[in-house]
């Protein structure tokens, strides 16, 4: 009954992580269509709290608290794995780590420091003007090619719903990102079409976190009853 009740709470915190997620992104939406739509406001009465670009907004901090929920949850069953000798333990360990590096990331603009250094090296133009979107294109798709094993030891639906979350969240922050840094280049960054794709961009990477969310909250209840059982066993 307790482990229900975990589980009861846990999922309505993600609805609710999920509708807020969904509110911020329409506010940030419209209120870049009335600004730059010809209508009298100006940028000056940008509301930043709403804007999804900007470090200082609500949805800016949503990104942090989600994506480091997440290394809570991969590192939860890290050590459960661990405890079983799962082979795949410092595969949960690798992914709570990285998870805690994006959500650093989420508030640090990590990213952006390491593109800014790069593009003082390349040529940075059209597709690679954000010249760190490319390079961490490469290194995530050769990350999850490694990862194959371990997603196919998810039940089937949950794999899918896996390489899901992996290509809404990298769809995001490395397609879109590439495609509106070729827009910033030529019209820059205060113009409509620049601004959807941040939106969009924003919202396929929270909503591949979610997603991501999702399936760790079901794998561990598919393997609390199992992990209480083998305590059980192991106790005197």
């Amino acid at each position: 009954m307790h482990i229900r009740s975990i589980a009861l709470l846990r999922h309505r915190i993600f609805l609710l992580s999920c509708v807020v997620a969904a509110l911020l992104l329409f506010g940030s939406l419209a209120q870049d269509l009335i600004l730059l739509s010809g209508t009298s406001a100006a940028s000056s009465d940008k509301i930043w709290l709403l804007d999804v670009d900007s470090e200082v907004s609500a949805f800016t901090w949503l990104s942090v608290v989600t994506t480091f929920a997440a290394a809570w949850l991969l590192f939860g069953i890290a050590a459960a794995a661990s405890t079983r000798r799962s082979r795949f333990k410092w595969h949960w360990y690798f992914l709570s780590a990285l998870f805690l590096l994006v959500s650093f990331d989420e508030f640090g603009g990590i990213h952006e420091k390491i593109s800014s250094a790069l593009a003082s090296r390349i040529d940075n133009t059209g597709l690679l003007y954000f010249a760190w979107a490319a390079p961490a294109g490469v290194l995530s798709l050769l990350g999850l090619a490694a990862f194959v094993p371990f997603i196919r030891s998810f039940p089937p639906r949950l794999a899918l719903l896996l390489v899901l979350s992996a290509v809404a969240f990298l769809g995001g922050a490395v397609g879109v990102e590439m495609i509106g840094g070729s827009v910033a280049e030529l019209e820059g960054m205060q113009t409509i079409r620049y601004r959807m794709l941040t939106n969009l961009e924003e919202g396929l990477e929270i909503a591949g976190v979610l997603i991501f969310i999702y399936v760790l909250l079901s794998y561990q209840e598919s393997r609390d009853p199992e992990d209480s059982s083998g305590a059980m066993a192991r106790s005197p």
